[in-house]
């Protein structure tokens, strides 16, 4: 398994909106939260590693509902040479003048770069206006533009995003994290454009609510090819847990590497990239998965799939981590005594930044 590049930490569950497409039911009241000090702990142990993890990802929930923390967090991961990124939806854009303040002290405490949230979720609780503001606050302090982006359907993202938001199309440019330029590569180049990153719903949290809200395709529509978002772009959920992608929504056993309550950051992400789930994940991607796992527990290859990310939630839900493991390392063994050979290594987008 190629090594950790960037480390989550979803540092609360508490959000000022409460989007009906979240998949871990944040909002207002949900107060499910991080001590400060085990977050500093985490970025502690997360310099340990090696090789080295290049970012740290502070996100939610509304990362910025807690400002002073991720300040303090943000100057610690920064003084051990991390970039950092916030994932916000810019509700602090609606004052400007305090957005201005909020992002002069976070670059200060050396922030890297911003990713906004925004879609048509969104807008059912923040105006096209309050992020627009926040936009043009973060390029006023420098910072590129980043915009996961949430769409169920099979328009160009970007397309969609100038739409609903009112932004200028030619300033838009599609970013998938699974081609060769990375986000702080591109971020390099200094470009004025928008970095928008698309991905469909999966079916947990508040979005499991709305099956009428997924666009479902078939299962011959997803690519074969490895998913690099799992087990690379790992996140600590607000109780500790270190789940292996951001997708399983913190819920799923299968994705659950260990609790940093228990033992060492680093001996859970050793632990971590040995599991042959992941491996196989990366390598094969969550079609082969799919089909591996479906084989093994007889349901049904034809179902109707709300996304990438749902296939592989569905593959293992119920099913206990060794169990999992078992199976595709069979499914492997088998593979190789008959000659057959692999499918092609081409590149399916993953479910977007974290966040």
């Amino acid at each position: 398994m190629p090594a950790i590049n960037e480390l989550g930490i979803m540092y609360s569950h508490t959000c000022n909106i409460e989007c009906r497409h979240c998949g871990i039911n944040s909002g207002p009241k949900n107060r499910d939260r991080m001590s400060l000090e085990l977050a500093e702990r985490i970025i502690d142990e997360a310099a340990l590693i090696k090789p080295a993890i290049r970012t740290i990802v502070f996100t939610g929930g509304e990362a910025l509902v807690h400002p002073e923390d991720i300040e303090t967090l943000v100057e610690r991961a920064s003084d051990l040479d991390f970039e950092t990124r916030i994932v916000t939806n810019g509700f602090w854009g609606k004052h400007p003048e305090k957005g201005r303040r909020l992002l002069r002290r976070l670059r200060f405490a050396g922030l890297t770069s911003l990713n906004f949230s925004a879609d048509k979720y969104h807008l059912e609780f923040q105006p096209a206006s309050t992020l627009h503001s926040a936009i043009a606050i973060a390029r006023e302090m420098g910072y590129p533009i980043t915009v996961s982006f949430t769409h169920n359907g099979p328009e160009d993202i970007c397309d969609v995003f100038a739409e609903l938001y009112g932004v200028d199309r030619d300033q838009l440019v599609r970013f998938e994290p699974s081609s060769p330029a990375s986000l702080q590569d591109f971020q390099a180049q200094g470009s004025s454009r928008i970095l928008v990153s698309g991905g469909r719903l999966v079916g947990m949290g508040r979005a499991a609510e709305y099956p009428e809200e997924h666009y479902l395709t078939s299962l011959d529509t997803f690519s074969y090819g490895g998913c690099q978002e799992v087990g690379q772009r790992p996140v600590v959920y607000p109780d500790g847990t270190l789940q292996a992608c951001c997708c399983a929504g913190g819920k799923l056993s299968t994705f659950a590497a260990g609790n940093v309550h228990r033992e060492p950051l680093a001996d859970i992400c050793a632990r971590m990239t040995g599991r042959t789930h992941f491996r196989f994940i990366n390598t094969m991607g969550p079609r082969r998965l799919y089909e591996v796992m479906a084989e093994a527990r007889g349901f049904d290859v034809a179902a109707p799939h709300p996304s990438l990310c749902d296939l592989c939630v569905k593959a293992t839900t119920g099913v206990a981590p060794r169990t999992v493991d078992g199976i595709l390392e069979d499914w492997a063994a088998t593979q190789l005594l008959s000659g057959k050979v692999k499918p092609p290594a081409d590149r399916t987008p993953s479910g977007g930044l974290q966040g």
